[in-house]
């Protein structure tokens, strides 16, 4: 699975290299809107574009109904429960191409997570690392050591917690680029990128490496995953959230990409004459 996000991921860096230059938020609604296209063309060809038609054509006579008959309390509850009706028939039609759009929305919402979600830490400050450890591994028995290079420092020894399986570090971020943090533990050497900034473009910032097979591992896929045999379970990096600026009012890059997608998808329905 990593080998195909690994793929998808250098194709992303590909479609966004030309947005570098600008503000992160330019980038984010080029590929929300392209993505409200995709979402739309999977949309026409998967759903009952008739029975959608109809079904929305039957809404429309009935809220006419009780307009017309507004004043007569049996024909509005009959419109009223005609809508109801033909809401749900709506409804169950357009269930099938949500089922087809969830995947590739979902992919896309992963590439866009590691590139928009988190700032890098900035140069001067510092950020806590921590590594957690598989289920009955002890954190106090455990040598699990960081190794201090230029550009990410060390700043103290690790604090090392039984009760929660973790071992947290304080780096400092003294060189802006990426760099590789390295962890030395009894199965063997695990790595996990650290970005430092400031940067305004538009990089992949990854906050988690998990091991393979797991849910974070496909949620973070910019990183090798860590190795199953390994004693890690995952690393977590403490990133700053990445601000977008809309309209001078900071945004989340969730909201903006669900609004933007279908916005721009509504609005080039008829383009495509599809039904929605």
């Amino acid at each position: 699975m990593w080998a195909f996000q690994n793929a998808l991921t250098k194709a992303f860096d590909f479609i966004l290299k030309p947005f570098e230059l600008f503000p992160p938020l330019v980038g984010l609604l080029a590929v929300s809107a392209v993505t409200g296209v995709v979402m739309l063309l999977i949309f026409g060809r998967t759903s009952d574009q008739v029975r959608i038609a109809r079904a929305k054509d039957r809404v429309k006579a009935h809220i006419m109904e009780m307009w017309i008959f507004r004043n007569d309390p049996r024909a509005m509850f009959l419109a009223i429960g005609g809508v109801a009706r033909n809401i749900l028939q709506y409804l169950r039609h357009s269930l099938r191409p949500i089922v087809f759009i969830f995947i590739p929305v979902l992919l896309i919402m992963v590439q866009l997570g590691i590139r928009y979600a988190s700032g890098p830490v900035p140069v001067g400050t510092t950020a806590r690392v921590t590594v957690e450890l598989r289920e009955g591994v002890r954190p106090t028995e455990t040598p699990v050591t960081l190794e201090s290079r230029l550009g990410a420092r060390v700043m103290a020894p690790p604090l090392r917690v039984d009760s929660t399986g973790q071992i947290v570090w304080k780096v400092r971020a003294e060189t802006r680029g990426p760099h590789t943090l390295t962890f030395a533990t009894p199965t063997g050497t695990v790595t996990k990128g650290l970005a430092v900034g400031p940067d305004p473009r538009v990089g992949k910032v990854t906050a988690i490496s998990a091991r393979s097979g797991t849910w974070d591992a496909f949620l973070y896929p910019s990183d090798a995953p860590i190795p199953e045999d390994s004693v890690v379970e995952r690393i977590v990096i403490e990133y700053p959230p990445r601000d977008l600026s809309v309209f001078r009012v900071n945004a989340h890059w969730l909201v903006v990409f669900f609004l933007a997608s279908v916005i721009v998808g509504y609005a080039l329905k008829g383009v495509f004459g599809i039904e929605v």
